[in-house]
Protein backbone atom coordinates (compact mmCIF):
# COMPACT_ATOMS: atom_id res chain seq x y z
CA UNK A 1 0.00 0.00 0.00
CA UNK A 2 2.87 2.36 0.79
CA UNK A 3 4.36 1.74 -2.65
CA UNK A 4 1.08 2.68 -4.31
CA UNK A 5 0.90 5.90 -2.30
CA UNK A 6 4.49 6.75 -3.26
CA UNK A 7 3.69 6.06 -6.90
CA UNK A 8 0.60 8.28 -6.86
CA UNK A 9 2.49 11.08 -5.13
CA UNK A 10 5.23 10.85 -7.75
CA UNK A 11 2.67 11.04 -10.56
CA UNK A 12 0.98 14.03 -8.94
CA UNK A 13 4.22 15.94 -8.33
CA UNK A 14 5.47 15.35 -11.87
CA UNK A 15 2.19 16.56 -13.36
CA UNK A 16 2.11 19.49 -10.93
CA UNK A 17 5.60 20.69 -11.88
CA UNK A 18 4.91 20.26 -15.60
CA UNK A 19 1.69 22.28 -15.42
CA UNK A 20 3.37 25.00 -13.34
CA UNK A 21 6.17 25.16 -15.87
CA UNK A 22 3.72 25.51 -18.76
CA UNK A 23 1.21 27.89 -17.13
CA UNK A 24 2.01 31.53 -16.60
CA UNK A 25 2.11 33.06 -13.13
CA UNK A 26 -0.71 35.50 -13.92
CA UNK A 27 -3.39 32.81 -13.88
CA UNK A 28 -5.46 31.78 -10.90
CA UNK A 29 -3.59 29.69 -8.34
CA UNK A 30 -6.50 27.29 -7.87
CA UNK A 31 -6.24 26.13 -11.47
CA UNK A 32 -2.66 25.02 -10.82
CA UNK A 33 -4.00 22.43 -8.37
CA UNK A 34 -7.11 21.34 -10.26
CA UNK A 35 -5.33 20.33 -13.47
CA UNK A 36 -2.75 18.01 -11.82
CA UNK A 37 -5.43 16.43 -9.63
CA UNK A 38 -7.61 15.82 -12.68
CA UNK A 39 -4.76 14.26 -14.66
CA UNK A 40 -3.78 12.08 -11.69
CA UNK A 41 -7.34 10.83 -11.30
CA UNK A 42 -7.56 10.12 -15.04
CA UNK A 43 -4.33 8.10 -14.94
CA UNK A 44 -5.48 6.15 -11.88
CA UNK A 45 -8.88 5.56 -13.50
CA UNK A 46 -7.26 4.22 -16.63
CA UNK A 47 -4.97 1.96 -14.61
CA UNK A 48 -7.69 0.50 -12.42
CA UNK A 49 -10.51 0.20 -14.96
CA UNK A 50 -8.86 -0.58 -18.28
CA UNK A 51 -5.79 -2.63 -17.39
CA UNK A 52 -7.71 -5.38 -15.54
CA UNK A 53 -9.86 -5.87 -18.64
CA UNK A 54 -6.70 -6.79 -20.54
CA UNK A 55 -5.60 -9.21 -17.83
CA UNK A 56 -2.99 -6.94 -16.25
CA UNK A 57 -2.98 -6.44 -12.49
CA UNK A 58 -2.23 -2.78 -11.70
CA UNK A 59 -1.03 -3.62 -8.17
CA UNK A 60 1.76 -5.84 -9.42
CA UNK A 61 2.57 -3.22 -12.03
CA UNK A 62 2.93 -0.60 -9.26
CA UNK A 63 5.08 -2.90 -7.17
CA UNK A 64 7.49 -3.63 -10.00
CA UNK A 65 7.80 0.02 -11.04
CA UNK A 66 8.23 1.31 -7.48
CA UNK A 67 10.71 -1.41 -6.56
CA UNK A 68 12.89 -0.16 -9.42
CA UNK A 69 12.54 3.53 -8.44
CA UNK A 70 13.05 3.33 -4.64
CA UNK A 71 16.80 2.39 -4.76
CA UNK A 72 17.51 5.69 -6.53
CA UNK A 73 16.27 7.67 -3.51
CA UNK A 74 19.21 6.43 -1.43
CA UNK A 75 21.57 7.55 -4.19
CA UNK A 76 19.96 11.00 -4.18
CA UNK A 77 20.55 11.27 -0.46
CA UNK A 78 24.24 10.68 -1.03
CA UNK A 79 24.38 13.37 -3.73
CA UNK A 80 22.63 16.03 -1.67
Amino acid sequence: MLKIIIFLVLIFTIIYFVTNFIMSKRQNGLVKFIIPIAFTLIIVGILFFILPRFGLNPFTLFQTIISKIIPYFSMLRGII
